[in-house]
């Protein structure tokens, strides 16, 4: 049988490694920076929501759903985003007051990892 030995340093070094790949990997997720309008926000009806991600998104495996307040979809039209890290939609129609939600997917261009998530807005 054969037996490997490591210098004691080895192990202590082997451990950063691993916990730096750890990060990188963590990072590897679209992860929502900032959108327009904000969460948790009143405003007049949008003519344009913008999602704006950590990192470039797949806008052919990448959505947004904006949905009413009783919970219907509403028609909407993708729109150029203003990078890579962007997704930008239209409602078709101009929103009533309420509160709507937008649910989103973002898969990375990197890695194909999916991220997705909720938040509300009212428009006043």
């Amino acid at each position: 049988m054969l037996t490997l030995k490591f210098p004691a340093i080895a192990r202590p070094l082997a451990l950063i490694l691993a916990m730096l790949l750890g990060t990188a990997q963590a990072q590897a997720h679209a992860r929502l920076v900032s959108c327009d309008p904000a969460p948790n926000t009143t405003v007049a009806a949008p003519m344009l929501i913008q999602l704006h991600f950590s990192e470039d998104v797949a806008r052919k495996f990448s959505s947004i759903r904006l949905t009413n307040p009783g919970g219907a979809a509403i028609a909407i039209m993708a729109m150029d985003a203003k990078d890579a890290k962007s997704l930008s939609i239209m409602p078709n129609v101009a929103l009533a007051p309420g509160l709507y939600t937008i649910t989103w997917v973002a898969v990375a261009t990197d890695d194909g990892h999916k991220t997705t998530g909720t938040y509300t807005f009212t428009v006043k």
